[in-house]
């Protein structure tokens, strides 16, 4: 059957009527009951504004029926979100769909009926004939012009709190083809109808307003996303669809991460996109401004990193401070003047009182507060052959990568996955090695960028042939893979699912959140994300990817999901080394 895309409303009631009405206009005795009309009713909101008159009809003692006009009307908990009442009017939102109850009350006696709210809206994109949509039937069958959905892809996992994706596919198309774009969920299904023409990117993005519609109807289910072609020569054309999975969970947070080619700090948050740190201290003698080889603390008040190049003077800012962001150079924690460590990596334990940093292959501890070598008790921490080191929400335990090859911690082929017990009085024992570069063979000997779950028993990390994803003076590619183990050891679990089942994973990190069931890892991939047009498709450009960690599935196979691309990102850049933290306070 086909639909109707005109902007109007309709109304389809369910059930029988009432006969032929009240039986009796002078009730006698006490109300018994009350029943509502109409009763089950299916109201379907195309745009235009929709309303539906409700009446209370009471069964009294003496057998008699009436239209009660004293009545209260009102919606449960499931149906507040589909609208609101005024007086015995329900005016349906239009921004949720759904099932809910419909109430009303007349002193301490209720009657109840359900009604469903359809959202079906149909958003117009410019250069669309006014029969645009009425070119498409409800179901288009596939044919030769049918379109290719490239992202999001089929079965990611993405939580309710993520901005809506930006849908994008392949197919031919010349001027004047329409295509329909159809995200549904539930009771709720919303097309937007786009014309071909110069500039098309074959993209679309909803509104934020129409996406939560639908992530509130999916209920923790799946969105469907399918795109039509329509062109005079073959008519409408059906692609298939694919499908998303919505988690009730919300993480938001901060992603900071480095734009390689500009050398700097940014951020991606609720608001989008934005510089993380004005210019931090330009160089002595060279000017240079680059800010490498960052981390973040575990309340995201602080970030650390190696300033003009990797094994330089490392700097510490507080991201709580609108200096950073009004001043330039943006200041540092502790004065230059006086803070003189050097760096490559670091890690914050959990109050931010300590950093440990990794110059060269050796470990070390910095007070990130005034930039002073802090002594250390128990074993000493590794003096050579050391990368990575990833302090544990908790504080209690360092991964790192022991026993390399390389001579500096950027650059290895071989090394073994590590922890250090940590305690209090800058306590460190020995360290424990979990997975040895021989056990783990040539394939996934380099270990990196180890990085713990919120609860800090998991730790994920790459694994490849060489600490790094690519090093650009070399054209090629290094492969690297994503990896699971305890913290106490035993049995890795590669997270195939995450990579596409390709070795094209790096440098993970745990985000801080451990919502709707899962952990959410973000990590950076060279895959292509979407088209030619709108994406990054044949650019090879790193881009950042967040999996959700089932951790139902934790001891046993891959429990990693399809991933879904990092929102707010410039596609033209290429965007790596994510580390995800909360918002940091507010000074």
């Amino acid at each position: 059957m086909r639909l109707s895309f005109a902007i109007a409303a309709s109304i389809t009631i369910l059930g029988a009527g009432f006969g032929c009405g009240p039986t009796s206009k002078n009730p006698e005795g006490e109300l018994l009951s009350i029943e509502v009309s109409p009763p089950n009713a299916t109201l379907t909101w195309t745009g235009a504004p929709l309303s539906q008159a409700y009446t209370a009809i009471g069964t009294f003692e003496d057998g008699s029926t009436a239209e009660l006009s004293d009545v209260t009307f009102s919606l449960d908990q499931d149906g507040t979100k589909l609208g609101a009442f005024a007086s015995a009017e329900f005016a349906v939102s239009g921004q949720a769909a759904g099932k809910g109850g419909v109430l009303a009350a007349s002193g301490s006696v209720v009657g109840s009926t359900s009604v469903i709210v359809v959202v079906h809206p149909v958003r117009i994109g410019p250069g669309v004939p006014a029969d645009g949509a009425d070119k498409f039937p409800d179901v288009s069958p596939p044919g030769t012009q049918s379109p290719t959905v490239v992202y999001p892809l089929d079965n990611a996992v993405m939580p309710a709190s993520v901005k809506s994706p930006n849908v994008q596919w392949e197919g031919t198309a010349a001027g004047g083809d329409l295509y329909r774009v159809r995200l549904a969920a539930g009771f709720a299904t919303i097309d937007t109808i786009l014309a071909d023409a110069p500039g098309f990117t074959m993209s679309s993005q909803l509104s934020a307003v129409d996406w939560q519609t639908l992530v509130d109807s999916a209920a923790g289910g799946e969105i469907a996303v399918s795109v039509d072609h329509w062109d005079p020569a073959n008519g409408a054309q059906g692609g298939a669809p694919v499908a998303v999975k919505m988690v009730r969970a919300d993480i938001t947070g901060a992603i900071y991460y480095w734009n390689l080619g500009a050398g700097r700090m940014e951020r991606i948050d609720a608001a989008g996109r934005a510089l993380a740190i004005t210019n931090p201290p330009a160089k002595p003698g060279t000017g240079a401004r680059c800010i490498a080889c960052h981390t973040v603390s575990k309340d995201g008040r602080y970030l650390s990193g190696s300033l003009w190049g990797g094994g330089e003077q490392g700097a510490v800012f507080d991201m709580s401070d609108p200096q950073v962001l009004t001043l330039d150079p943006a200041p540092t924690l502790a004065p230059l003047s006086l803070s003189t460590y050097t760096q490559l990596f670091s890690t914050f334990n959990a109050d931010a009182t300590r950093l440990m940093v990794n110059n060269g292959t050796s470990l070390s501890l910095i007070d990130p507060r005034n930039g002073a070598t802090v002594p250390t008790s128990g074993t000493p921490l590794p003096a050579a052959n050391a990368a990575h080191p990833s302090w544990s929400p908790d504080g209690t335990t360092i991964a790192f990568v022991n026993n390399t090859n390389g001579t500096w911690a950027v650059d290895y082929t071989a090394g073994d996955l590590a922890v250090i017990p940590a305690s209090a009085g800058d306590t460190f024992g020995p360290p424990t090695t979990l997975v040895t570069s021989a056990a783990a063979g040539a394939a996934f000997a380099a270990p990196s960028w180890p990085t713990f779950s919120p609860d800090s028993t998991w730790i994920a990390y790459g694994a490849g042939v060489n600490s790094r994803g690519r090093n650009d003076g070399i054209p090629a590619t290094y492969p690297g893979a994503l990896f699971l183990i305890n913290k106490a050891g035993g049995t890795t679990q590669r997270l195939d699912i995450a990579c596409g089942a390709a070795r094209d994973c790096y440098l993970p990190n745990f985000s801080p959140y451990d919502a709707g069931g899962y952990f959410w890892l973000v990590f950076y991939s060279f895959r292509d994300f979407g088209n030619t047009l709108a994406g990054t498709k044949g650019t090879q450009r790193r881009q950042m990817w967040i999996t959700a960690i089932d951790k139902t599935k934790l001891a046993a196979g891959d429990p990693s999901s399809v991933p879904y691309w990092v929102p707010d990102q410039d596609v033209a850049t290429q965007n790596m080394s994510a580390y995800w933290a909360l918002p940091p306070p507010i000074q």
